[in-house]
This record gives structure tokens, sequence and C-alpha cells, in this order.
């Protein structure tokens, strides 16, 4: 043959695909060759991935497993496609060797370009090409020649008339393979349903299932095989799982001693007994034990319940993975158990273990609790410093002295460090600035340490990065501490922004007992009123119930009302928000931001007053609060005074149980006196309304003599005449003139001294 024409490059860029070749002579080929390329799929077949010199039939079988339809020639009843060129197709496929029935060897086949050429009985040129262009018609077996029908290729369209009945034929098939395949299908999806998660008989995920595995069908004779892991059952694969991992039995029999062994009701020598079998299981495994979930509880309750030699054995096995497991999620829980069952030198080799470690842990989630809970409960002095001398410096690390116990004895001892340690403080608490590690006392501990020796330009700095995470922090005296000292050294926008960070937690932090004094803080410098009233006490008065039944949340309301008052807080508080009074960022005179504080407060404190009348008058906690809302509060106390007097007109009986007046009560009788005591200063300081012309006018005519019958009333009584009221002394003088006598039989003290107060001393 000639070569190609010059210029036809795209034949050269196609690659060789070769159909399977069905022979002529229906005794080359093995039926079992011949039924593998009947139901096989047609795929690509390349040259690259062939033998072109030599191909034995066999090898061509295989390969028609790969071959795919894109151009046919037909030569000597062989498919055969390709798009090479001319020139390299002389020696294309030269021989193949076939295999007949008996296994001998069959004469070659003449595969030669040539003769497939002139054999060929190809479609013209621009004949359409279609999905049945060639198709494979099945041949009996010829059971008298020793060997098996060939394939028939119908390609040309004289042999058109002869397609309708195979093609039929051959539709019918797909369509019952198809039909077979969808009732299949449907079989296990519905018989699957449990491993998708859904109920028995409802359709679940679609699995795709080799039907080697599932069709006995296919060979009956082979056995059945193990279901994949997809394919099996929830119950099944979690079973599957448990067989999986190492020592499986050895975790089931540990696990069925701690079930009965972690039971409170248990007796003492059954849990010794459990202790020893649960032991002799454990041992030499422990440290793959307590790093999974199930077997770390395991050791937890051994370490909890065992004999000191059993945590002793079991704390060798583990003590050098003290670091990973207290990062581990579950073993954990496994070192709080050590540090709080453990021996003095045991729980010193844990805070031993952490040395080194502590900025690292620190900022893990997991390995934070531990340390926090080791810091807070069982450190002593020197461990705590050592656990915080890793943010003083690397030297303090390497250099350990035993002689000091906080920063204030290395300040005193080394002050040219302050510097030094200044800076390497900064920089380790520049990374904790986040919500969950600002939880921790130990940071809380760092911080404070920090802002004690800053200058103020350090301060200013770590402000601006700490001022939106503050209420994280207000849990711990020095966190709370550190708050303030951002509020006392903060610029007006730091304070803003702290302002602003405690919306929606108003409530809680003044419930807080060392949060709360944040507040107290920000009511003493805070120059922008408006805000305050805004975000912190709108929020505080919408549950001012909430806030004023709370000891923290009461001594808030009473700050806005009466600061600093020693009546109130105890001199150090005092002292303490003494320190912010030196700050250069306020510019408003502090009388002048308290004025402007009480008048927000005051109105809603009267209502609140009037609304829980009862509740204030009963209360022995909040007798206090009640009085400096009605001797401080702006505007007229009238009202809530009127409404503390309808109470004390009710009807009273002497030693009645079922109407507890409070005259009478314990809380009541003292909140009448003080409300009385009171008026002294009310009349000092100017002011008209007095509880007492209030309870006077109130009172029906006569009911004190009923209160003389009674102690507690006596002493309320002698109040009023000590008040040194005129119209008040002598309203009261003139409703007992009647009782004196009845005064004389009464045994109690209250009665005597009431009486030489009237004047009569017979």
């Amino acid at each position: 043959m000639r070569d190609e024409p010059e210029g036809n490059s795209i034949m050269q860029k196609s690659k060789l695909r070769l159909y399977a070749p069905v022979t002529p002579n229906k005794t080359s080929l093995s039926s079992h060759s011949m039924a593998a390329a009947r139901k096989s799929k047609r795929h690509k077949l390349t040259a690259d991935d062939i033998n072109l010199d030599h191909m034995d039939d066999k090898f061509l079988m295989k390969k028609a497993k790969k071959v795919d339809i894109s151009q046919t020639c037909t030569f000597n009843s062989l498919n055969f496609t390709t798009s090479t060129t001319v020139g390299q197709s002389d020696t294309l496929i030269s021989q193949s060797n076939v295999s007949n029935a008996g296994g001998s060897r069959a004469k070659k086949i003449d595969m030669s370009w040539e003769n497939a050429v002139e054999t060929a009985r190809g479609q013209p040129d621009g004949a359409e090409r279609s999905f049945h262009e060639t198709k494979l018609s099945r041949v009996d077996e010829d059971d008298d020649e020793g060997s098996i029908g060939a394939a028939k290729s119908v390609e040309n369209d004289d042999e058109e008339e002869e397609l309708p009945a195979a093609e039929e034929k051959k539709k019918k098939s797909i369509k019952t393979q198809i039909k077979t395949a969808a009732r299949r299908l449907k079989s296990f999806r519905v018989k699957g349903g449990k491993s998708g998660g859904a109920e028995p008989g409802t359709p679940g995920k679609r699995k795709i299932v080799n039907p080697a595995l599932t069709d006995d069908t296919c060979n009956p004779e082979s056995p059945k095989k193990k279901l994949k892991f997809e394919e099996m059952t929830r119950k099944e694969r979690k079973k599957m799982r448990r067989l999986m991992k190492n020592n499986s039995e050895l975790i089931k029999s540990s696990k069925n001693v701690w079930e009965e062994l972690r039971r409170h009701d248990l007796a003492e020598e059954r849990r010794i007994e459990l202790c020893d079998v649960l032991y002799k299981h454990v041992k030499g495994k422990v440290k793959e034990m307590v790093f999974a979930h199930d077997t770390a509880r395991v050791i937890q309750c051994l370490i909890q319940f065992g004999d000191p030699d059993q945590r002793q054995m079991v704390f060798e096995e583990m003590k050098d993975q003290m670091v990973p497991m207290a990062k581990s999620k579950y073993a954990k829980f496994v070192v709080r158990k050590v540090l709080k069952y453990g021996t003095r030198p045991q729980k010193n080799f844990v805070f031993k273990a952490f040395h080194g470690n502590v900025r690292k842990l620190i900022r893990h989630k997991e390995a934070a609790e531990v340390v926090e809970y080791a810091y807070n409960e069982y450190a002593n002095a020197s461990q705590r410093l050592a656990l915080l001398e890793e943010f003083y410096g690397p030297s303090f690390i390497l250099f350990k002295t035993f002689e000091t116990k906080c920063l204030d004895d290395i300040m005193l001892s080394q002050p040219d460090k302050k510097d030094m340690i200044l800076s390497n403080m900064k920089e380790a608490l520049l990374p904790l600035v986040d919500k969950s590690i600002l939880m921790h006392s130990l940071v809380h501990r760092v911080f404070f340490e920090f802002f004690h020796y800053a200058n103020s330009k350090m301060k200013t700095d770590m402000i601006e990065v700490l001022r939106e995470g503050l209420v994280s922090m207000l849990h711990t005296r020095d966190g709370a501490r550190v708050a303030m000292q951002c509020v006392w050294h903060g610029t007006t926008k730091d304070r803003k922004i702290i302002i602003k960070s405690l919306k929606s937690h108003v409530v809680k932090v003044c419930q807080e007992e060392y949060g709360h004094m944040l507040l107290l803080a920000l009511f003493d410098v805070v120059d922008d009123t408006r805000i305050l009233q805004k975000i912190i006490i709108d929020e505080m008065l919408k549950s001012v119930e909430q806030v004023a039944t709370d000891q923290y949340g009461r001594k808030v309301l009473i700050y806005l009302l009466s600061p600093r008052d020693p009546l109130h807080f105890h001199p150090d508080i005092v002292r303490i928000l003494q320190e912010g009074d030196k700050n250069t960022t306020s510019k408003k005179d502090m009388s002048t931001r308290h004025k402007e504080l009480l008048e927000a407060v005051s109105e809603p404190l009267l209502q609140y007053v009037i609304d829980h009348t009862k509740d204030l008058v009963l209360n022995n906690a909040s007798l206090l609060f009640l009085l400096s809302i009605l001797t401080h509060a702006q505007g007229d106390p009238t009202q809530a005074m009127e409404a503390v007097a309808k109470i004390a007109a009710e009807p009273f009986t002497a030693g009645s149980l079922d109407n507890f007046h409070i005259v009478e009560h314990p809380a009541g009788h003292l909140t009448l006196k003080r409300l009385i005591l009171n008026d002294k200063d009310r009349l000092q300081q100017g002011n008209t309304v007095l509880f007492s012309q209030v309870l006077m006018n109130t009172l029906p005519s006569g009911r004190l003599k009923s209160w003389a019958a009674c102690n507690r009333g006596c002493f309320i009584l002698l109040g009023l005449l000590e008040l040194e009221n005129p119209k008040v002394t002598a309203e009261v003088q003139k409703q007992l003139a009647g009782v004196k006598k009845s005064l004389k039989k009464m045994t109690f003290k209250g009665s005597h001294i009431l009486l030489q107060k009237l004047g009569d001393t017979d």
C-alpha cells in the first residue's frame, strides 16, 4: 500500500482501536472465550495496551472488555476500529494464535492490512452511524464439530432484512435485565433500610452491592461471602468496631467489673474484691486504656476506689504521659482523679510534669481545665508560683529559686529584672486574649500582676487588646480588679467599648461577688452618664426585682443612692474604689456624676417600693435597701411611706400566729424602728416629709394601744416618743393615756421603759 497523502495529519493523532475478533471458523475459539466475549462490555483498547506483532485469540478476548465503538471496519467477520495511518499499518496485526476446545494450537489467521481491506465490508463514507450499527447475534453450539457458534456482525444495508427479529429479541433481553435489576435494587433498599438510619421497611440509602457477593444464583456452589462494612446494620457495625479494637475481650471484661464497682451502694468487701479483679485486668495496659472514652472511666474508678498500692502501680504506668493525658478529651479526667485521690508525692509529680509546659497547656482547650483545677484546688504557694513563673521569662523556668513565693518577692530581691519580666509577661499575655482562655483564674492572676507593676504605656497597650473580653474575667477577684484597672486607666473610647461589652450581661454582673465592683468603678469615673443610663442602668431597672433580691445586686443599687456610705460599704471596698480617683481621663466632678445617676434611678426605685412593699418590710436583708431608697431617692417619697404605713395599720392581735403583724415580725418591727429613727436625720436636713407623721396620719385612732400589748410594739412606741416631734409626741401620749394601768401589769422590759417615758414613775 502507498503511504498516506501529504497533509493528512488528523489521522496521525488518533489512537488505534480494536474490537474483539469473531473468527469465521467456529472451531477456532473455545466456548469459554466466546461466552466472555458475548457478556463483556466494549471498552477502549489502544495500541499501547497490546502487542501488535504477536497476539493470540485469548489475549484479544481479554482486551475485548476494553474496546469502544468509534469507527468500524469489518474484515473476515472481525470488527476492527482504527485511525492509524496507512503507512504504519502494514504489519499492524500479523498473526493471531487461537486455542481450540481441546486446548491445542489452531492454524494462524492472516491479519494483515491487505487481507483486511480485501475482505472488509464497510459502510460508504458519510453513512449514518448509530448505536445499532454493530450487532452480535448468538450462534448455537455445534456439538458435532466440538466448537461454539460465533457472533455474526450486522453492518450493511444488504442485511437490514435480517435485523428486526434479532433486534427485537435483543430489546426484550435488555428490558428483562432492567426489570430484574430494578426488582433487586428495590429489595436491597427495603431490606437495608437500617443501614441508612431509617426504620426497617422504609427506603434507605442506595448501596453499591457486588452481585457476586449477594446473588447465590450466579454460582450456587460458591460459599456465601461476608457482608461489606457499609452493608451492615448500625448495631452490626458497632459490634464490628468493638471487635477490631486491640484487647477487645479485655476491655469488655473490665467494663463489666466497672459497671458494678462504680455503684455507691456497694458493700466494702465486695468493692475491695472487684478492685483486685479490675487491677489484674488493666495491669500493664494502663497507657493504652486512659485515652479511650470508655476505658478511661475504668481507670478513674480504680484510682478512686483502689487501695494505695493499686493507685501507685497504676500511677507508675502512666506518669510519663501526664502532659499528653492533660490534652486528651478523656484522659484529662484521669489526671484530675490523681490530683484528687493521689498521695502528696503523686500530686507533686503532676505539678513537676506541668513545669515548662504551662504556656502551651493554658492555650489548649482540654488541658487548660486541668491546669486551672490544679492551680485552684491543690497547689500550694510555691507550686502556684512555679505555674506562674513561665510567664515571667525563660530564666525563671531554668533557674528555680525556692525562697521567693510571689512576684512581689522577686521584684524586691531582683529589681533590675522588672523591665525584662514585664516585657516577657506582655509577650506571653497577648496570645491569651481569647474568651475561652480568659475564663481561667491563673490567667487573671498574671494579668493582675502585670497591671500592678506596668507603666502607663504598657497598660494602655494591654487595655486596647483586652477591653472587649473583660466580661469573661469578672467572676474572680483578680479578674474584677483587672477590669477596674482597665476602666481607671483607659481612654474615653476604651470605657465606651467596655460598657458596650457588658450589654445583655448587666444583671449577671450585678449578681457576681467580685464582678459588681466593676459597675461601682464605672459609676465613679465615667463622665458620659447618658451611655451609663442607656446600657447599664436601664437594663438593670428592667430586672430590678431580680437585682434587688440579690445581696450583691442590692449593693449596686445602694451605691447609686448613697455612694461609699460607711453604713453600707466596708472601708476596704471604699479604699479600693478610691484608687480610681486619681485617673487622668475623668474631667467631670464626682458629685455631679452621682447626682445625674441618682436622678435616673430615683423614680423607678420608689415605684418598686410601692409595688413590693410587703416583701421589703418583712425581709431583714432588704431593710437597709428600703431605708436608703426612702432617705436618698429624689422626689416625693410620700406614696412609698404610705404603702409601708398601710401595712402597719392592719389590725393587730398580740401573739397571733395567723396574722403575723409587722409590729411583731422579727424583720418588720426593725423596719419601723429604723424608719422612725431616720426621721431625726430628715429633720436636720430640712425634709418636710417624715415617715412618723405619715404613719400617724394613716393609723386608725386608738390603734397604738394594741401595739403596747407586746414588747416589740412598746419599743416602736418608744421611738415615736423619742423623736422629739411635738405633733407626733402629743398624739402618741394622747392615745396611750388609757393603757398605763395595763402597762404596769406587763412583765416584759419594753412596758417598763415605755411607762417611764410616759411620765408615770409609780
